[in-house]
């Protein structure tokens, strides 16, 4: 028998992060367990893991969001949420921006450090799922520069030990894809991990995150 990881204080509190209602609409088979907009909040909360570098929140025009820094060009991320295995959604928005031919990447991740990651990769018009930092699959994508992309990342179990890793992603003028772009089987048992966020900013400049959610999905 699987043993797989909820850890959660309340229905409607996990770890210092209130859930409030989903900014993404989701299928009745999605119960929300986080959702972080940073709008109560002054910090980094206290329960979520730097990785990479100083992550601070930044406020533009009464809004307020994480901001990935601007140096040095490596990935910095944040962890957040529950160490599952498997039947966890997590999706975030992110806004970088363009500086010559240099773009940002980023994405969302599932199962820790060395799990699943949606990378969006403007530089290759691509989206991009790794596995412990290895590209396994991608599909074509096109970025739009200093517009609020968001990202969707899941990980469920299959019949006969596979694993169904399945991603979009949409800007703020498009409406949520009814259907998952990006669609991949495993048949590696992936190790249970905390959700998370990353950005690496190759065009010298910081990666906004924001609308950080995550649900648990049957």
């Amino acid at each position: 028998m699987q043993i797989r990881f909820l850890l959660y204080l309340a229905p409607t509190l996990f770890l210092g992060c209130v859930v409030s209602p989903s900014s993404v609409p989701t299928g009745p088979n999605a119960t929300p367990i986080l959702a972080e907009g940073f709008t109560k909040t002054s910090e980094v909360p206290a329960s979520w893991l730097v990785l990479n570098g100083e992550v601070a929140l930044s406020t533009t025009n009464r809004n307020r969001f994480l901001a990935l820094p601007a140096k040095p060009p490596v990935a910095h991320g944040v962890m957040f949420g529950p160490a599952m295995q498997d039947g966890l959604r997590v999706a975030a928005r992110f806004r970088g921006e363009q500086k010559g031919r240099q773009s940002p990447a980023f994405g969302v991740g599932l199962n820790g450090i060395s799990g699943y990651r949606l990378w969006v990769n403007p530089a290759r018009r691509k989206l991009e799922l790794l596995r412990n930092e290895v590209r396994v699959h991608e599909v074509d994508y096109q970025w739009v520069p200093s517009q609020w992309t968001h990202v969707m990342l899941q990980v469920r179990e299959l019949p006969g030990l596979q694993w169904a890793i399945e991603a979009k992603a949409w800007d703020k003028t498009q409406r949520l894809p009814k259907d998952w772009m990006l669609i991949w089987k495993d048949a590696e048992a992936p190790l249970a991990g905390r959700p998370s966020a990353w950005g690496t900013p190759y065009s010298g400049t910081p990666i906004s995150l924001d609308d950080v959610q995550v649900w648990r999905i049957d």
